[in-house]
């Protein structure tokens, strides 16, 4: 690792780029700044030359670019960004545990995932103040779901129409605390919590 380089991230594959899945206010891992910076070597620094694929090696004069057997960074983006993890075969049960990183340049992210069972996705978005995390989970799944704030009485829920306490909504159930997280369990349907970045 060069600062917040390193020297060839997709070279190792996993091992190369191996997120540590800490959340909340202890994700101080160097990840979204890799992510997200543009100077060379970086994933950012190939975005900012327009490349949509990911070249054979770093330097601009890459002539291919189709190596996607380097996008470990890819399943960064889904697993740990927006949080998506399936916790049993065929996604019957998952969890939404999204990497939340307060000053670290990433105020948002999304994504979906077509599983077996139907859709599954995850957005959340912060300011410095809130954080909103919006859930859908399908048909036949259970998940849980870490809102990355430390007190549950602080988390809402509306993604019926109306505001709830969270530990009060309609199919939601507190589970209780992990690290930075308030973790709940939900079935399918779509779920938007909110809650205060005060800790």
């Amino acid at each position: 690792m060069h600062g917040l380089r390193r020297a060839c991230p997709p070279c190792g594959g996993q091992a190369g780029w191996a997120p540590s899945r800490t959340h909340g206010a202890q994700a101080r891992e160097p990840e979204p700044n890799i992510a997200t910076q543009t100077t060379y070597p970086s994933y950012g620094y190939r975005q900012s030359l327009g490349w949509t694929g990911l070249g054979e090696y770093w330097e601009s004069t890459s002539r291919t670019r189709n190596h996607e057997m380097f996008g470990s960074i890819g399943r960064w983006m889904f697993e740990d960004l927006a949080g998506i993890q399936a916790t049993a075969p065929g996604y019957k049960e998952i969890a939404i545990k999204p990497l939340v990183a307060p000053g670290q340049g990433i105020d948002s992210a999304s994504a979906t995932y077509e599983s077996v069972n139907g859709k599954i996705a995850s957005s959340w978005s912060q300011s410095s103040s809130r954080i909103t995390l919006k859930v859908t989970i399908p048909a036949n799944t259970t998940a849980k779901v870490y809102v990355p704030v430390t007190n549950p009485a602080a988390v809402q829920e509306s993604g019926s129409g109306k505001t709830y306490a969270a530990a009060k909504a309609p199919g939601v159930k507190l589970t209780g605390t992990q690290g930075d997280a308030v973790v709940y369990t939900v079935g399918s349907g779509t779920y938007t919590f909110t809650a205060s970045l005060s800790r």
